[in-house]
């Protein structure tokens, strides 16, 4: 099985790792690999960021939406709307409050990706302009004013992404 796109728990003890469109938590101590068992969430691509709490976790998902589940296992809960974009996330504000992803419109890979925010427990989406060319990676910084990125929109010369910093969009929660 191929794993892919490592993060570390907040203890340093294990790695949280996608394969086969499933979650994995690979223990340190003894080198065991164990499915974190989910619910309610479909097939899952290889982007996924740990909430601050660290007991939650978000996931994009095969679907084109992201989700929030336990890490310890349990029942997601779809995040993003029915907003005709395919949603890949990348980041979550230090507050754990906002999320960051490249949106796709209509799943058409052909077109640039767009860099969006949401608020992390759902509600409408914000675009935050960086111009006309394909982003991705976006990350909050540690204090959370910046969102950095990767962008063709600096340069004139197709494939060749440069390092960017924008401020977020404002956008607010569902429950408010």
């Amino acid at each position: 099985m191929l794993l892919e796109a490592p993060n570390w728990t907040f203890d340093g003890q294990a790695l949280i790792l996608n394969g086969d469109g499933r979650l994995w938590t690979l223990s340190l101590a003894d080198r065991s690999l164990s499915e974190v068992p989910l619910t309610g969430v479909p097939a899952l691509n290889n982007d996924h960021v740990l909430a601050p709490d660290g007991e939650t976790i978000f996931l994009s998902a095969d679907d084109g939406h992201i989700y929030r589940a336990p890490l310890a296992g349990g029942r997601g809960t779809r995040i993003t709307d029915d907003d005709g974009c395919f949603h890949f996330l990348h980041g979550v504000s230090p507050d754990g409050e906002h999320l960051a992803y490249v949106g796709i419109e209509g799943g058409d890979f052909t077109r640039p990706g767009r860099l969006m925010t949401t608020a992390s427990d759902g509600g409408a989406a914000a675009t935050v302009d960086v111009g006309p060319g394909h982003c991705d990676g976006p990350e909050y910084s540690p204090d959370g004013t910046w969102l950095y990125l990767n962008t063709e929109s600096f340069t004139m010369v197709p494939g060749h992404a440069q390092l960017g910093r924008v401020r977020p969009a404002a956008v607010s929660s569902s429950s408010s």
